[in-house]
């Protein structure tokens, strides 16, 4: 490309030196003509000058021979000679004048003259002609002489001014022509210097063409024994190179961007049972059916058509090329078999032993058998403290396998972060005790409700507990707190112990990873709680972290977000603003307020029956979603009072929870009889199946709870409303303009849930149109985003997708959709 460059620039600089060389030659040759046009042009006016003088001299030549004559005539004899010679004169001053005017053109500067001097000539010959017609005494030849001459005189000053004229003019034009030859000249210098000029930049240009033709070739001779040199090496590196392919134990392939294979390795060709050469040019999608679809753990297909599991990588190396890089999974699979085998054999074959031997010594410990010796109590003793140990390291083993599987398992659920907290203290600090450490809980301070899962956070705390305890000095003390902020809930808990060595703070949360090993020794442990903490409260979407606290010590502490208050129960049914209502018939003085606490806590209003004929009044004065029975009336038998209420219009749907202490009798009783009860509940009643009972009559008298799903993805939409089942009637939009227009309808909507990404904005953009409603539904954030506290504070709740199994998912909804606020908190 430089050389094809340089030669265009070569012809170019060539053409242009030509084309202004010519131009050159074309204007000395215009020059050179004007030159000889200028000569000749001046010759002309030269011999044209000469003449016209010539003419006029000889005019007044013959001018004065015709007086002459004429005067000859007048002083001679007479005769005919004299007057012969003077026709002849007239006649030769008249071919002279006859000349000079056609000597003269009509724009002759002495056009003018010439004609005033043709009219004199005239004058004078007739005057002539008249004075020889006189004779004798009227001939008064003095006078006539005296006139010829005057007339003579003039004529000849004008014949003088007209031959001075033509000497002026042909000296003027003479000047000029003088003056145009030096300019020509000074232009053929030009000529001249310029040709000069382009030649010796002609002879230089070629200089240096030859002069970089030269170099170039010089470059270009290099050029080639450097890439001579480059393709020796790219020889001997694709030597080497096959031969690390080769070597390889990972089959690799190289596919061309039809994805055909281009190169194999002998790893390839014996996991494909196919030779290198047969591999070369075969389908990739034919070996790696998955090819191109996706990544990670594919089935490959062997010559003989049968398949191994392979972990593939892609990487793109040129435009619709790529390697290959496929491991035979196969052994891994079998050894992962193994362990999943070795974990169960551990969790079944230690764990139940184990149970049994810290159960039986902590009940000889207890004194169940009575007083032991003081020997064998401090033998049994340390056997029940190193059974503990065992139990806490089989169950961190176990733990950190099934989070290394994915296979851990979280039960989530709405709770207090301070009642968690408290009962963590409560439940850790006899083994605080053991060390002689007391833990200290902040009692004053912020509460906040959390969604998490309680054994495991509590595991969390009691590892952090545990670990302060057992570095912290003898007496001394840790403290754990709480603090809330807008979106999040902070746990610490904060010794008074040495500090955590420098070295050791980039590796604390690794696994089996301890400061000092001799110190470990003597404090005990795995080495895997912190680990398992931090994978726990990450799989809550929380952070750990640690931090050297003020006056010496340690500070752990870890985040969870926090979930927005619910103050004010939203209505449940009916028209806006309205709560649902049920009829507690109950005779019992405590029961009875009881249960109408617990549906005031579940977001009902309800009235107290004490009686069947007090039911059936309250029935007549208004209308009830639901009613809870009790079977022993004081005057009538609740079956009884069930019947009629059956019989009634307004009571054939209404569902109703039987609660008493006689349940699983009137169930027998009613048998088949018993339609629209919903759940019998046994006294005392367990709170959260009379929940579940209330949400199953929600269900079957106001229909499932409208939601109100805003998602683009059809997929998500698909799995939460298989997710909810017959739950809740799911309302599906796939944009804001749908979104709003389902908003508008007068329908209610008890809970929306909203994707921030969508196809025509952002999903948040509703939050406005939905405080905009009377009352405005609760609010649940279900992206793929994690939001911010900006965004949590405005919204019920925030799940972020992959991170909410399908039961916490669940569960957040029928949360939202029970108890959620009647307006958005603006505060979390």
């Amino acid at each position: 490309m430089v050389q094809f460059a340089a030669a265009r620039r070569v012809s170019l600089a060539t053409l242009i030196v030509a084309a202004t060389l010519l131009l050159i030659f074309t204007a000395g040759g215009l020059a050179a003509w004007r030159v000889l046009e200028d000569g000749r042009q001046q010759r002309l006016a030269v011999d044209s000058s000469q003449q016209t003088t010539r003419s006029l001299l000889e005019l007044r030549n013959a001018t004065y021979d015709t007086l002459v004559q004429r005067n000859l005539v007048l002083s001679g004899p007479g005769g005919e000679a004299p007057r012969q010679a003077f026709e002849a004169a007239v006649e030769q001053l008249r071919q002279r004048q006859a000349a000079l005017a056609k000597m003269v053109a009509a724009d002759d500067p002495l056009a003018g003259s010439a004609a005033v001097l043709a009219r004199g000539l005239e004058v004078l010959t007739d005057r002539l002609r008249q004075t020889l017609q006189l004779s004798g005494t009227e001939v008064n030849l003095p006078l006539l002489l005296r006139e010829a001459s005057r007339e003579r005189v003039r004529l000849t000053s004008l014949i003088d001014e007209m031959i001075d004229r033509e000497q002026t003019e042909l000296a003027r034009f003479n000047q000029g022509y003088l003056h145009r030859v030096e300019q020509l000249r000074a232009v053929f210098m030009l000529l001249l210097l310029s040709a000069a000029i382009l030649a010796i930049a002609a002879v230089w240009g070629l200089h240096r063409h030859l002069s970089a033709s030269a170099l170039r070739y010089a470059e270009l001779e290099a050029t080639k024994q450097a890439t001579d040199a480059a393709n020796a090496a790219l020889a001997e590196s694709r030597g080497r190179l096959q031969s690390i392919l080769d070597h390889a134990r990972d089959a690799i392939l190289l596919v061309d961007a039809e994805e055909r294979v281009q190169v194999a390795n002998l790893a390839a060709s014996g996991q494909f049972q196919l030779p290198p050469d047969e591999l070369a040019g075969s389908r990739i999608r034919a070996l790696i059916p998955g090819f191109g679809v996706r990544e990670g753990e594919v089935q490959a297909r062997r010559a003989d058509g049968s398949l191994f599991p392979a972990e593939l990588s892609v990487g793109r190396y040129a435009e619709g090329s790529a390697v290959c890089v496929l491991r035979d999974v196969t052994e891994r699979h079998r050894l992962d078999a193994l362990k999943s085998e070795f974990v169960s054999t551990v969790s079944h074959e230690l764990r139940t032993p184990l149970t049994s031997i810290r159960a039986s010594l902590g009940l000889v410990m207890g004194g169940v058998v009575g007083q032991l010796p003081p020997q064998a109590r401090d033998l049994l003793d340390i056997a029940h403290k190193n059974s503990e140990r065992l139990v806490l390291l089989v169950n961190d083993i176990l733990d950190i396998e099934k989070i290394g599987s994915g296979r851990l398992d979280f039960q989530r659920e709405r709770t207090s972060a301070r009642q968690l907290l408290a009962q963590a203290v409560a439940a850790n600090r006899a083994y605080g005790s053991q060390f002689g450490v007391e833990f200290l809980l902040e009692e004053e301070g912020p509460d906040a409700q959390i969604y998490a899962d309680v054994q495991r956070i509590q595991q969390v705390l009691a590892n952090l507990l545990s670990n302060a305890a057992k570095f912290s000095p003898r007496d001394g003390k840790v403290v754990v707190g709480l603090a809330v902020d807008a979106g999040n809930v902070t746990f610490s808990v904060r010794d008074f112990g040495r500090g955590i060595p420098e070295a050791f703070r980039g590796r604390i949360f690794q696994r089996f990873a301890q400061a000092d090993s001799s110190d470990a020794r003597q404090k005990g442990g795995t080495g895997l709680g912190l680990s398992i903490s931090k994978a726990i409260i990450e799989h809550h979407a929380g952070t750990i972290g640690f931090e050297d606290a003020e006056g010496g010590g340690t500070r752990f502490f870890f985040s969870l977000p926090r979930l927005v208050d619910r103050s004010v129960p939203p209505p449940l049914s009916g028209a806006p603003g309205r709560r649902r209502r049920a009829l507690v018939v109950e005779d019992d003085p405590d029961v009875g307020p009881l249960l109408q606490r617990m549906l005031s806590q579940y977001g009902w209003d309800s009235e107290l029956a004490r009686d069947a004929a007090e039911a059936m009044d309250w029935l007549d004065r208004g209308r009830f979603d639901a009613m809870t029975l009790d079977l022993m009336l004081p005057d009538e038998d609740g079956l009884s009072l069930f019947r009629r209420l059956r019989r009634r219009e307004d009571g054939r749907a209404l569902p109703v929870v039987v609660v008493s202490a006689i349940a699983e009798q009137g169930r027998q009783v009613l048998n088949g009889d018993a339609v629209g009860v919903v759940d019998w509940l046994d006294k005392p009643v367990d709170p959260a199946r009379l929940r579940a009972a209330l949400r199953h009559a929600l269900q079957h008298h106001g229909g499932p709870a409208s939601i109100l799903h805003v998602e683009d993805d059809a997929d998500i939409t698909r799995v939460v409303s298989a997710v909810m089942g017959d739950a809740a009637r799911m309302v599906p939009a796939g944009s804001l303009a749908e979104a709003r227009a389902a908003l508008a309808q007068p329908e209610p909507f008890a809970l929306v849930i909203i994707d921030v990404g969508l196809p025509d904005g952002s999903g948040l953009d509703l939050l406005q149109d939905i405080r905009a409603l009377q009352p405005p539904p609760p609010v649940l954030i279900f992206s793929a985003s994690d939001m911010d506290a900006s965004t949590t504070r405005s919204v019920a709740a925030s799940l972020v997708k992959s991170r909410t199994d399908n039961r916490a998912l669940q569960g957040t909804i029928l949360n939202l959709i029970e108890g959620a606020p009647s307006v958005p908190a603006t505060e979390a």
